[in-house]
């Protein structure tokens, strides 16, 4: 395949035979690791990407044998589908190990665990990067509480066949789009809505911790108190209030919502009050001009008014700082 033919062509942000330069680049892209080649044939790394707050989708090829060492991901997670040629993966120091075939597996790798992947010189992939918050974020979407810990995804996945091949087709539809002209790259409302897709395809097409839940027949078992609370937070984040005001208006004690919220949503009403609230200061940061905007006015509109304390609840969730969102 040359280059011209190659999946994002038009998005190519590498393409080096230096080892330091494509260690660098990638390291960029996704996540700091360590790059070798390992001899025989010289290096041929090319990289073209597209990313969003949602997720980073890559075309990678190194055209040689190379070895990536990679610490826990922390903030992330990565997931390779290989296209052609084979990669070997370990996660957990060598605990887990999957092989990678083109057109039928891939690995994902986690924000817990440390990892490594060797590449044959024929192998390509998409390497896709989610933030955390955004992914787990949509998983409580999907199963109507909020995630508070790291996806223990599977180490590999099978693209041939249901869930993993439906993977496999919303990533290609994506890059399919990204490279029309005219395509959904121009229609930002669109774009985020296949990312989304993209989202949901991961969660469904690898095993973790969640599966179970996520796949089970719904039936509606949040109290009507929990439903009520939800919609008036959603719908007044941007007005001050208090628990006790907010169990007033849906008439109960304060004890009582708190029992009944923390039982049926995971977190108490504070601490929901707090997530809708960073939620929509992040949101506001994103859109804003950092020529005429500044993070502590945006904050204190959404009634954080500490900005340590801002700054500290905001990177717990999104995985930087407020005022490097407001600069992107």
């Amino acid at each position: 395949m040359s280059p011209a033919e190659e999946p994002l062509a038009a998005h190519t942000v590498m393409n080096t035979a230096d080892v330091d330069e494509a260690q660098h680049v990638v390291s960029e892209v996704y996540v700091r690791h360590e790059l070798d080649s390992l001899g025989g044939r010289p290096l041929d790394a090319r990289l073209n990407s597209i990313a969003s707050e949602r997720l980073t989708l890559g075309y990678l090829v190194y055209g040689a044998h190379a070895a990536l060492d990679l610490p826990p991901l922390e903030h992330c997670y990565h997931v390779n589908l290989t296209l052609s040629g084979r990669t070997e993966v370990t996660r957990r120091r060598g605990k887990e190990r999957a092989v990678t075939e083109g057109g039928r597996s891939g690995a994902v790798l986690i924000p817990t665990e440390d990892s490594t992947v060797q590449w044959t010189p024929e192998a390509t992939q998409f390497a896709m990067k989610f933030p955390r918050a955004p992914l787990e974020e949509h998983l409580g979407g999907l199963l109507g509480h909020p995630i508070h810990d790291a996806l223990d995804f599977d180490v590999s996945m099978d693209l041939t066949a249901g869930p993993g091949a439906a993977l496999m087709g919303a990533v290609r539809f994506l890059q399919t789009e990204m490279d029309r002209p005219g395509g959904i790259a121009a229609a930002p409302l669109a774009r985020a809505q296949l990312e989304t897709y993209v989202m949901t395809a991961l969660l469904h097409g690898v095993r973790h911790q969640y599966t179970n839940e996520l796949v089970a027949p719904r039936t509606e078992d949040r109290p009507a108190l929990v439903r009520q609370t939800q919609d008036y937070i959603d719908a007044h984040a941007g007005e001050p209030f208090s628990i006790p005001q907010l169990a007033r208006r849906m008439g109960v004690s304060t004890r009582t919502l708190q029992v009944t919220f923390a039982r049926h949503v995971g977190m108490t009403p504070s601490e929901y009050v707090r997530d809708v609230r960073l939620a929509r200061a992040h949101a506001d940061l994103l859109a804003a001009n950092p020529a005429d905007s500044s993070v502590t006015e945006l904050a204190a509109a959404w009634g954080f008014l500490h900005q340590g304390r801002f700054s500290e609840q905001y990177r717990a969730k999104y995985g930087r700082l407020p005022s490097q969102t407001l600069r992107s």
